[in-house]
């Protein structure tokens, strides 16, 4: 999918094939946030501001060239040896949240992507859907000054953590990761 390209004339079909409100993605206040109608006024005007909503990928560009070169400088080896890596400390950190008392794995262990989700829930009990939420939120902003940018999803009890662990990921981050969540949670 990164070295594809669709071209269309209208700009707008792009916008309506590919517009879906993701709670994932967009974390604005849906009572609050007039974007989506904002949106959906200047799509029927022919202008569209908001790029995410324009691709099949959020907004990103071809990639063909970046992953042609790579795939020279690394081959196909070298890129299995890198998946591989990443899927291995995608499950390293699914195992440190399931040996964790104060966390609650969302996700398989191992994950089948890569990919890890889970709650904070001290003592391992999860508390209401409002506060997991807020904890979510809360720790997620207080990981930055700490270098940590994670992300939250929507589940079943309130918002929880959603980790995705890239090819360069070291082990020794996803080990930092979780005493910091756990550290912020504590102090909460």
């Amino acid at each position: 999918m990164t070295c594809s390209f669709l071209l269309a004339a209208d700009l707008r079909q792009f916008w309506r094939s590919n517009t879906l409100p993701a709670a994932y993605l967009f974390h604005a206040d849906a009572e609050n946030d007039s974007s989506a109608q904002e949106a959906e006024d200047s799509s029927s005007s022919g202008e569209v501001w908001d790029l995410a909503d324009l691709t099949l990928q959020c907004g990103r560009k071809g990639d063909a060239f970046k992953l042609a070169l790579a795939w020279v400088y690394y081959g196909s080896a070298g890129y299995e040896t890198r998946i591989d890596n990443a899927f291995a400390v995608a499950a390293q950190l699914a195992s440190l949240v399931q040996q964790n008392s104060d966390l609650v794995l969302v996700s398989e262990n191992p994950p089948p992507c890569l990919q890890v989700c889970f709650y904070f829930a001290p003592g391992g009990r999860l508390a209401t859907d409002e506060l997991n939420t807020r904890r979510t939120r809360t720790i997620t902003d207080r990981l930055l000054p700490r270098d940590f940018l994670i992300d939250y999803a929507p589940g079943d009890h309130g918002l929880f953590f959603r980790v995705v662990i890239g090819l360069e990921t070291p082990r020794e981050t996803v080990c930092r990761l979780v005493e910091s969540i756990v550290e912020l949670g504590k102090e909460l």
